[in-house]
């Protein structure tokens, strides 16, 4: 029995069968994220901090707005040549085994966002792994695409990974100001609304994860950063925010960031996460909200597959 099936059976879950991983090159990896089924916060700790830090426990009525009037939020530009080299979604991406993938990948997500009875939250999207490298950012930059494409979403893509943030990075964009979540969360001066940008993909956003701090953990664990979720997810209901989390087994961040989200989503390295990594994982969340295991980096199927153009799958791309 495969680590999938023996992670699918940990879930509850029924596997799909999946094929052998190939690479080819850095930037050129054999990748086919697929949703193995639907699976299975811990409350937020207030943490106490000197004045001075700029970081205090906050109520709802002290709470800093999610958004200023008035404000004009810059405009990145997405590369989007250079997520077509690596074969990643764009808004004008064809019927490609990469952007089929992620629309099946998308809907129970989204019902789960749109069903009266799942509670408060579900707007809160994590995508995280075991260990580095396995492709979560390409999982969660894909999915947040893809969800763009919706006619009745918008989505706000957040670089959460805050001691290795790569989401700037693998967009291909270049920022004048590195501020971000982080700040919003140490620095009572800096408002939600002045460090999201928009992008030259219609209904994208972007929060960058902000200037590093040592007491990350904490940060995240603060009453402070449940109320900014709790505004973020209240705000705007048809804003999916998806959170480009930091390993499970690296950082203690992730499973802080992991009790405050409304769904997650845990990606595998095909044919190189271990059953050990995995069940580790697993562990450190809670397991009502985990959706599923996304495999990624698995051998595409032949010429005859629904949705195989010829593309050369060989050469798809993947971002740690």
């Amino acid at each position: 029995m495969s680590i999938i099936e023996k992670a699918a059976d940990m879930l509850g879950s029924t596997l799909q069968p999946q094929r052998k991983s190939s690479a080819a090159g850095e930037e050129a990896n054999t990748t086919e994220p697929g949703l193995i089924e639907r699976a299975v916060s811990n409350d937020s700790r207030r943490s106490d901090f000197p004045k001075d830090n700029h970081l205090a426990a906050a109520g709802h009525s002290e709470a800093r707005p999610a958004s200023a009037a008035g404000r004009v939020s810059p405009t990145l530009n997405v590369d989007l040549d250079k997520l077509r080299r690596q074969n990643m979604i764009t808004p004008d991406s064809q019927r490609t085994l990469v952007a089929e993938n992620f629309r099946r990948i998308k809907r129970p997500i989204l019902a789960k966002v749109v069903d009266p009875n799942a509670g408060p939250g579900t707007n809160l999207v994590m995508i995280t792994s075991s260990l580095p490298g396995e492709g979560k950012t390409f999982c969660a930059i894909n999915l947040a695409i893809s969800i763009a494409m919706e006619m009745d979403h918008t989505v706000l893509l957040v670089d959460a990974d805050v001691a290795r943030p790569s989401v700037t990075s693998a967009l291909g964009i270049k920022v004048e100001s590195e501020r971000g979540l982080m700040d919003v969360l140490l620095d009572r001066g800096v408002d939600l609304a002045d460090v999201l940008c928009k992008t030259n993909i219609g209904k994208l956003s972007v929060l960058l994860s902000g200037t590093p701090h040592t007491r990350a953990t904490e940060v995240l664990a603060s009453e402070t950063m449940r109320v900014l979720l709790q505004q973020m997810a209240e705000r705007y209901r048809d804003r999916i925010i998806i959170f480009d989390s930091p390993p499970l087994l690296v950082t203690s961040e992730a499973c802080v960031l992991a009790s405050h989200m409304g769904q997650i989503l845990v990606v595998v390295e095909a044919e190189k996460t271990t059953e050990t990594a995995l069940k580790d994982a697993l562990s450190r969340i809670e397991p009502r909200n985990v959706m599923g295991v996304l495999l990624n980096k698995g051998a595409a199927p032949g010429p005859g597959h629904y949705g195989y153009d010829g593309y050369g799958y060989d050469g798809y791309g993947y971002v740690a």
